[in-house]
């Protein structure tokens, strides 16, 4: 019994059995730039993560969802904030932690939201809120929040 088989390397069948027969195919032709990927990559596994973290360590949803109160969040004045003027968790967890990535709201200047989360921002940025991390919260003085 012969075999009539006409897709000798299963192209097509998943994106998953395409993706890898792209990589290996790609590794065949091009040996030299494989090379620096995986030296890039093997770079990259190696670098302790507290060193290349460029964004906060849990997400907005995540931490909502681990956490009955938002007061255990390291910039729960800035994240509350955030979330009860009514920006995505994810979003407000990025801009808590000083990261000025407006554009994840939206790229119009006149989103009134966009407008907003910059204002609150500006305020805590003004009050030197991310200059150090408060230790507990009893170093918050609450009563040079912006609302």
């Amino acid at each position: 019994m012969t075999l009539d088989y006409k897709n000798p390397n299963d192209w097509g069948r998943s994106p998953l059995t395409d993706s890898a027969l792209r990589k290996q195919q790609f590794k065949a032709e091009n040996p030299e730039q494989w090379s620096a990927m995986i030296s890039a990559d093997i770079e990259a596994l190696s670098t302790p993560i507290f060193e290349s973290e460029d964004y906060p360590p849990f997400t907005g949803t995540e931490f909502l969802a681990t956490h009955s109160t938002i007061d255990d969040h390291p910039y729960s004045a800035a994240f509350g904030q955030f979330l009860g003027n009514g920006i995505d968790p994810d979003i407000a967890n990025t801009l808590a932690f000083g990261s000025k990535q407006f554009d994840l709201i939206s790229d119009d200047f006149d989103d009134p939201i966009r407008q907003l989360a910059t204002r609150i921002y500006s305020r805590f940025s003004e009050m030197g809120y991310w200059d150090k991390l408060p230790q507990s919260s009893s170093n918050i003085d609450y009563d040079y929040i912006p609302y």
